[in-house]
C-alpha cells in the first residue's frame, strides 16, 4: 500500500552532540565525577611527584596472543618499555604490571612522551578500566 508512518527529519549535527553530552553528563554523575570535568578530573586528584611520568586511559581491550591493551594519553614524563608501572583507581592501588609495548597510530615505538595518544601493552593483565592512571614506579 504505502508508508503510513511520518518521515523523521535526522538529527543535525549540533543536537547529536547536544545528547551525547546529555548522556555522558549521566554516566560521570553515576560515577560519582563531577559534569564537566571528565577524565582530567579524575586524573587531577592523583598527585603527581617529581619526575613521575603518568598515562590516563581511555580505553582497555585485549588482543589474543599479545595481551591486555590500554589506551589513552601520557600526560606527564615519558612512558618507556620495559617501565614497571603502577595502576591508580582514585588514590588507591588496583595493581602491578610491567610495559611490554607501545604503539602509536598502528606504529611500534619505544617511548610515549607526554602529550602524545598511545597504546601501553600490559604484562601480566591488570583490572583497568577509563579514567585509571598508569604511573611509573620509582627506581631506587
Amino acid at each position: 500500500m504505502g508508508w503510513f508512518g511520518k518521515k523523521k527529519d535526522p538529527l543535525d549535527a549540533n543536537e547529536m552532540l547536544r545528547q551525547y553530552n546529555a548522556q555522558e553528563a549521566e554516566r560521570l554523575a553515576a560515577a560519582g565525577i563531577a559534569p564537566g570535568a571528565g577524565i582530567a578530573a579524575s586524573a587531577g586528584t592523583v598527585s603527581a611527584g617529581i619526575g613521575t611520568s603518568e598515562f590516563v586511559v581511555e580505553d582497555v581491550f585485549t588482543i589474543t596472543g599479545r595481551g591486555q591493551v590500554a589506551t589513552g594519553r601520557t600526560t606527564t614524563g615519558t612512558m618507556r618499555m620495559g617501565d614497571r608501572v603502577v595502576v591508580l583507581r582514585g588514590a588507591a592501588q588496583a595493581g602491578t604490571s610491567t610495559v611490554t609495548g607501545i604503539e602509536m597510530f598502528r606504529k611500534r615505538a619505544d617511548e610515549a612522551p607526554a602529550g602524545t595518544a598511545a597504546g601501553l601493552l600490559l604484562k601480566p593483565s591488570v583490572d583497568l578500566a577509563r579514567g585509571d592512571v598508569i604511573r611509573v614506579t620509582p627506581t631506587a
